[in-house]
């Protein structure tokens, strides 16, 4: 679990790799805070950090990762809190209940939401080996790919142009784009990041899940992030499976083996 921080004087950052690296179930590790590639959770250090403009820069959906580091708990009641002066079980219980007991409690959840979702596509699965080119019944794919990352925007078209079709590949930088070009534009399948500015991926997953024409499109959830409670909440916003960051080539040739049997099954429907 990769913890950045954000404001840190360096005695107290120094302090806090300490208690992490010290701490039993050894989960926890501190990196760099970057935002084009952010943690599992996000340290903020003062009562007013989160009017950082770097903090206003992250994606709607990061807020529910921050933790601010203060003496006085935070005026905004939905942003979780550590007491200052820093203390190791004060440090780590917060931290465990921001993650360990948030995936325990919804373990239950994540399987229920996964059998529906396997249960929603599995009839199709038994293609998946098959060759696509020799299963369609058209020309090329239209693929919408939503992602504000420029590399991984290269990354998917680099793998989708492997296909034995023609892949005619339009961009959305965010979620509001996105549902703009889906009301005017046909696509066999949707390429969704989760954290973006604006409005978050599993927002924009339900929003498209809403319009008659997409409720039988695959939607891929792009994550570099591997929580269950992730995986909850895509399925529950109605994404078709996931595809995680960096793109690795035999996963992606498999996932999209089955996507492609997805569309051309609906097509027949």
């Amino acid at each position: 679990m990769n913890i950045g921080t954000l404001g840190f004087p360096l005695d107290q950052q120094q302090k806090l790799e300490k208690i992490l690296s010290l701490s039993k179930n050894n989960r926890y590790s501190l990196i760099d805070f970057e935002q084009e590639s952010l943690p599992d959770l996000l340290l903020l250090f003062g009562a007013d950090a989160a009017s950082d403009p770097l903090v206003q820069e992250l994606p709607r959906g990061f807020r529910s990762r921050l933790i601010q580091v203060s003496k006085e708990k935070p005026e905004q009641n939905d942003l979780a809190h550590i007491r200052y002066p820093l203390v190791s079980s004060r440090v780590i219980r917060a931290l465990d209940q921001m993650t360990f007991e948030n995936e325990e409690a919804d373990s239950a959840e994540l399987e229920q939401a996964q059998q529906q979702a396997d249960a929603r596509f599995s009839k199709y699965d038994d293609q998946a080996d098959s060759n696509i080119a020799q299963q369609v019944d058209r020309d090329s794919y239209q693929v919408l790919v939503v992602d504000d990352n420029n590399a991984m925007q290269q990354a998917l078209a680099l793998e989708l142009n492997k296909l034995p079709l023609p892949v005619a590949i339009d961009y959305a930088d965010s979620g509001e784009q996105a549902l703009q070009r889906v009301t005017s534009q046909h696509y066999d399948f949707i390429f969704l990041d989760i954290l973006m500015p604006g409005i978050d991926g599993f927002e924009t997953c339900s929003s498209m899940r809403e319009v008659p024409e997409l409720k039988k499109t695959p939607i891929i959830m792009l994550t570099s992030k591997t929580s269950p409670l992730d995986e909850v909440k895509g399925i529950m916003a109605g994404c078709s499976t996931y595809l995680t960051k960096p793109i690795d080539q035999a996963e992606f040739q498999g996932v999209i083996s089955r996507v492609s049997n997805w569309v051309d099954e609906f097509k027949k429907a």
